[in-house]
Order: structure tokens, then C-alpha cells, then sequence
């Protein structure tokens, strides 16, 4: 086990504003605040808004899917915004950068799609996040690696139009296994960025960096295989119409399989914490399936 007793209620967020708030950290609040009045404004004019706030998670899915694959595995950029202090490894801190950086443009695209706004507003905010990113990597709180501005300025064009068809299926209902796309995308965000990370921050759960040379890409390939078998475990819970008992042999599947994990030190939990943090997973893994649900509602199943 590589969590020690003495950090493992150790917290991981700096309390005190270091000289790295204002020369790094500020620039990623504003780009949250701004984030957070986009939505309060998309929020006011719309009249779905449990509908609008399922397909914000779903487009946050969208996005931080890409973003595992670019930036952990292809390792196209870097974010410094220091505001995790003695984080359990130095590469949180960048996850906690691209977290501000990928709520910010599903927010722009929710604003796109929501307000069904014309083609010259993708050009307007394609560019406006292009200047962003060449603000951030004047200011150093940014690094290209591999990746260039102009990559960030397409896909942006290319997301606009897709995520408006997408949220025209809001409306219109889409076939039973669309919709639990939609549901399995949205839960991306709700579990892996407001339970998983947090655990592993507060040093209650983590991964083994040891499965891959790489100790980054063997973390979080497992953190993706633990969310993995467990959002598709609980849906299967949830929405299929099989015997309670069938559904009742796969929680107990989800616990052996937790257990295994846990045997072979894949998954780093300290003893006593087992039972609490494996139930508490696939509690709010049910949970939210069931918000979600509730929020996009039956006009999205017709």
C-alpha cells in the first residue's frame, strides 16, 4: 500500500494565496467565473433547463473524453495553474487546469447550441478561444507540447454543428440506446470528476501507477476502467426489466470485482475504508443515474 496513515486524511487544496495565485491561478478563476455566468445566462433563457443542465454534462463528457485521450495519453499540453497544494501527484494540477479549460468550452457550446445561434457566432467564439490560448501560453500557465492553437480553432468549428444535432434530439427523442449514451457520457463528469478525483485528492482512494511504464497513463487507465465497469454495471441495474435477484448477483459481482482490485493493489484503499468507499461508489453511481434520468426526462426516450 502507497498511501500512508499519516497522509491519508491529509488535505490537498492550498488554503493561503500564494504569489502562484496571482501570477497563475487567478487567470483559471476567471476563466470559471466567466464559466459559471455563461451558464447562470443560458439557464435564464432557456424554458428546458432540467434538459439543458443533462446535456451540459453530456457535452462535459464529450469533452473530457478527448481530453483523457490527448493529454494523458498523447500528452499534447500542459496546464500550470497551481492551485492544488502537495497534490498526491504533481499532474493533478494539470487535470485541475484542463477541468477549468473543458467546463469553459462545453459551456460556450451549450450557449451555441441552446440559443441556436448562426454560423458566424462558431467563428466568433472558435477565435475567441484561440486568443485564450495564446493569452495563457504568453502569460506561461499553458504549454504546447505536440499540439498547436490552430487544432483548438477547428474542432470548435466542428463541435458546434455536431452538438447541435445532438441537442435537437433533446426535443425530437431519440432510440433507447442513444439515450443511454447520453446518460453513460453525463455520468463522466458527475462520478470521475465529483467522486473519483476528490477521493484521490483527499488520499482516500487511488490507483497503482505501476501497471504501465508510465506511472500517469497506468492511473488513470485504471481510474477510466473503474468508471467503466461500474457506470455500465449500475445501468444495467437500473434501466434493465430483468429478476431482482439477476441484478442483485451483479452488485455482488461489483463488490468481488472491487476486491480483486483491491487484493491485487490495483486499486489503493486503506482496510477499514473498503466496504464504506466501494458502496459509496456504486451508490453515487445509482444516484446519478437517476438525477440524470429525471432531468432529461421522457420527451428524450420517445
Amino acid at each position: 500500500m502507497c498511501i500512508s496513515k499519516d497522509n491519508f486524511m491529509k488535505m490537498s487544496l492550498g488554503c493561503t494565496m500564494s504569489p502562484e495565485f496571482w501570477s497563475n491561478t487567478l487567470w483559471y478563476v476567471l476563466l470559471g467565473i466567466s464559466t459559471l455566468c455563461g451558464l447562470t445566462f443560458i439557464l435564464v433563457k432557456t424554458d428546458r433547463r432540467s434538459n439543458t443542465v443533462a446535456f451540459y454534462l453530456t457535452i462535459a463528457g464529450i469533452t473530457l473524453n478527448f481530453e483523457m485521450i490527448i493529454l494523458i495519453y498523447f500528452k499534447a499540453y500542459s496546464y500550470y495553474p497551481m492551485i492544488l497544494k502537495n497534490p498526491p501527484i504533481p499532474f493533478d494540477n494539470v487535470l485541475a487546469g484542463n477541468l477549468f479549460s473543458q467546463f469553459s468550452v462545453s459551456a460556450t457550446i451549450l450557449l451555441v447550441v441552446v440559443l441556436n445561434l448562426k454560423f458566424y457566432w462558431f467563428i466568433i467564439f472558435a477565435a475567441m478561444y484561440g486568443i485564450i490560448e495564446e493569452l495563457f501560453l504568453s502569460l506561461g500557465i499553458y504549454r504546447h507540447n505536440w499540439y498547436r492553437t490552430w487544432m483548438t480553432v477547428v474542432m470548435l468549428l466542428l463541435a458546434f454543428p455536431i452538438s447541435k444535432i445532438m441537442y435537437r434530439k433533446v426535443t425530437q427523442g431519440v432510440k433507447p440506446i442513444v439515450y443511454y449514451g447520453y446518460i453513460y457520457l453525463a455520468l463522466f463528469p458527475l462520478f470521475v470528476v465529483f467522486l473519483t478525483w476528490p477521493l484521490q485528492l483527499f488520499r482516500l482512494q487511488e490507483f497503482s501507477q505501476l501497471l504501465f511504464s508510465d506511472p500517469v497513463i497506468s492511473r488513470h487507465f485504471l481510474a477510466f476502467l473503474h468508471f467503466f465497469v461500474i457506470s455500465f454495471s449500475i445501468m444495467f441495474i437500473y434501466f434493465s426489466k430483468v429478476k431482482w435477484f439477476l441484478k442483485l448477483l451483479v452488485v455482488v459481482m461489483l463488490y468481488a470485482i472491487y476486491f480483486i482490485g483491491y487484493k491485487l493493489n490495483l486499486l489503493l484503499i486503506e482496510p477499514s475504508w473498503f466496504l464504506p468507499l466501494s458502496t459509496l461508489s456504486f451508490f453515487w453511481m445509482y444516484l446519478s443515474i437517476l438525477i440524470l434520468d429525471r432531468l432529461y426526462g421522457e420527451p428524450l426516450k420517445r
